[in-house]
């Protein structure tokens, strides 16, 4: 029961980062980015990062950088982003 429940929280994470993605690729076709993101899992739990940054087709830069992370203690997420 345990092991489901480590499965169903990295679920959590990993989800929204995928569909994020998606949403990523549609919205800058009009001007250069950067992306970079980690996934990973094991028994003892997972982890994801992500960073994205660059120009609107406007000419507003953007930078974003999330963590999220789940293990056998519970989860913890973080993000930092900036726009101008």
């Amino acid at each position: 029961m345990r092991s489901i429940a480590k499965y169903v929280a990295v679920g959590a994470l990993v989800t929204p980062l995928v569909i994020g993605s998606a949403g990523f690729a549609s919205a800058h076709d009009g001007g250069p980015g950067y992306k970079k993101s980690q996934d990973s899992a094991n028994s003892s739990g997972g982890m994801s990062s992500s960073t994205v940054s660059g120009f609107t087709p406007d000419g507003k830069a953007y930078f974003k950088t999330t963590t999220k992370q789940a293990g056998p203690s519970g989860a913890t997420g973080r993000s930092t982003g900036s726009h101008s």
